[in-house]
Protein backbone atom coordinates (compact mmCIF):
# COMPACT_ATOMS: atom_id res chain seq x y z
CA UNK A 1 0.00 0.00 0.00
CA UNK A 2 2.89 2.74 0.92
CA UNK A 3 4.52 1.86 -2.35
CA UNK A 4 1.17 2.31 -4.46
CA UNK A 5 1.14 5.83 -2.60
CA UNK A 6 4.24 6.92 -3.52
CA UNK A 7 3.81 5.83 -6.76
CA UNK A 8 0.55 8.02 -6.93
CA UNK A 9 2.55 11.11 -5.53
CA UNK A 10 5.34 10.65 -8.06
CA UNK A 11 3.18 10.55 -10.58
CA UNK A 12 0.86 13.45 -9.21
CA UNK A 13 4.18 15.80 -9.17
CA UNK A 14 5.44 14.92 -12.34
CA UNK A 15 2.43 16.36 -14.07
CA UNK A 16 2.16 19.08 -12.14
CA UNK A 17 6.16 19.83 -13.33
CA UNK A 18 5.03 19.47 -16.85
CA UNK A 19 1.84 21.42 -16.59
CA UNK A 20 4.25 24.47 -14.87
CA UNK A 21 6.83 23.87 -17.59
CA UNK A 22 4.40 24.02 -21.09
CA UNK A 23 2.49 27.38 -19.05
CA UNK A 24 6.09 28.95 -18.60
CA UNK A 25 7.14 28.30 -22.15
CA UNK A 26 4.25 29.87 -23.57
CA UNK A 27 5.00 33.13 -21.89
CA UNK A 28 9.16 32.33 -23.38
CA UNK A 29 7.41 32.08 -26.59
CA UNK A 30 5.77 35.88 -26.51
CA UNK A 31 9.22 37.65 -25.93
CA UNK A 32 10.81 39.60 -28.04
CA UNK A 33 14.64 38.12 -28.88
CA UNK A 34 16.26 41.86 -28.60
CA UNK A 35 16.82 44.24 -25.91
CA UNK A 36 15.06 47.73 -25.92
CA UNK A 37 18.13 49.37 -26.50
CA UNK A 38 18.77 47.10 -29.89
CA UNK A 39 15.23 47.90 -31.62
CA UNK A 40 16.50 48.58 -35.44
CA UNK A 41 15.80 52.17 -36.15
CA UNK A 42 13.15 52.87 -38.77
CA UNK A 43 14.97 54.91 -41.34
CA UNK A 44 18.49 55.61 -39.91
CA UNK A 45 21.45 56.13 -41.63
CA UNK A 46 24.48 54.16 -41.23
CA UNK A 47 28.10 55.42 -41.64
CA UNK A 48 31.50 54.03 -42.83
CA UNK A 49 34.31 53.94 -40.43
CA UNK A 50 37.29 54.72 -42.79
CA UNK A 51 39.89 53.22 -40.56
CA UNK A 52 38.38 49.21 -40.41
CA UNK A 53 35.77 49.71 -42.99
CA UNK A 54 32.53 49.05 -40.70
CA UNK A 55 29.19 50.17 -40.72
CA UNK A 56 27.73 51.83 -37.51
CA UNK A 57 24.55 53.37 -37.23
CA UNK A 58 25.23 57.67 -37.36
CA UNK A 59 23.70 58.39 -34.13
CA UNK A 60 25.87 55.60 -32.56
CA UNK A 61 29.05 56.96 -33.99
CA UNK A 62 32.25 58.62 -33.15
CA UNK A 63 32.34 62.11 -34.78
CA UNK A 64 35.68 63.90 -35.55
CA UNK A 65 35.91 66.69 -37.95
CA UNK A 66 39.65 65.92 -39.53
CA UNK A 67 40.77 69.33 -42.37
CA UNK A 68 37.18 70.49 -42.15
CA UNK A 69 35.39 67.26 -43.08
CA UNK A 70 33.06 65.13 -40.70
CA UNK A 71 34.50 61.63 -40.01
CA UNK A 72 32.65 58.91 -38.88
CA UNK A 73 34.51 55.90 -36.81
CA UNK A 74 32.78 53.00 -35.12
CA UNK A 75 35.04 54.02 -31.62
CA UNK A 76 36.90 56.52 -30.58
CA UNK A 77 40.15 53.65 -30.53
CA UNK A 78 39.54 53.62 -34.79
CA UNK A 79 39.46 57.24 -34.72
CA UNK A 80 43.11 57.47 -33.25
CA UNK A 81 44.70 54.71 -35.26
CA UNK A 82 43.17 56.88 -38.43
CA UNK A 83 44.95 59.62 -37.36
CA UNK A 84 47.90 58.45 -36.27
CA UNK A 85 48.37 56.15 -39.41
CA UNK A 86 47.40 59.78 -41.42
CA UNK A 87 49.87 61.83 -39.96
Amino acid sequence: MNIIKVVVILVVLYIVYRIVRMTGRAKVDKVKGYRVDDKPSEGEDLVQDPFCRTYVPKSQAYLREIEGRQQFFCSRECCEKYLSENK
